[in-house]
């Protein structure tokens, strides 16, 4: 009990997932594009398509921003350093 007490979400994660927990960023996404389509869309036609739409492409754009940031972190970096 007294782990919980200190436990920091931002600092030490919980590990219930283990090494898939980057999986939460697709619901996480749909229901930012849910909420955004319904403040957004005039009206109700196509909305569905539309937050699928829209959920697709971003995760496609934080998974490319993802592997942008492996390459140079673990290519680009290494490069950088003095000897």
């Amino acid at each position: 009990m007294s782990a919980l007490v200190a436990w920091m979400p931002f600092l030490q994660p919980m590990t219930a997932l283990g090494n898939a927990w980057w999986l939460l960023m697709v619901p996480l996404v749909f229901g930012v594009a849910v909420v955004h389509r319904a403040i957004q869309d005039p009206t109700m036609d196509g909305y569905w398509g539309r937050v699928l739409s829209l959920t697709i492409r971003a995760n496609a754009v934080l998974g490319s921003l993802a592997l942008a940031i492996y390459l140079f972190v673990y290519f680009c970096i290494p490069l950088l350093r003095a000897d």
